[in-house]
């Protein structure tokens, strides 16, 4: 594992810690903690599973669009989530 692969993973799981931490501070609602945790484990998908797999992997090349999509998945369900917080502080 070179340098690169330790700072990925270190700011990544920052990220995750930071998330958690956040939701339990702010009181956010269950879906806009589970879409940013989904958000947040589509980037983390995208960015390491093109390592676990071969380079003929047919399943390579939609990596990076199936994690896209997974993220804007996660980051719908947590506008839905904090919209919700936001009527219910109103």
């Amino acid at each position: 594992m070179d340098r690169t692969t330790v700072l990925a993973i270190g700011l990544f799981a920052l990220a995750w810690a930071i998330i958690i931490y956040q939701s339990r501070k702010e009181d956010w609602s269950v879906s806009r903690t589970v879409g940013m945790l989904v958000f947040l484990g589509g980037g983390t998908a995208g960015v390491f599973l093109d390592n676990f797999f071969s380079a003929g992997s047919s399943l390579l090349p939609w990596i990076e669009p199936i994690a896209a999509v997974i993220m804007l998945v996660g980051l719908f369900i947590a506008w839905i989530g904090k919209r919700g917080e936001d009527k219910r502080s109103a």
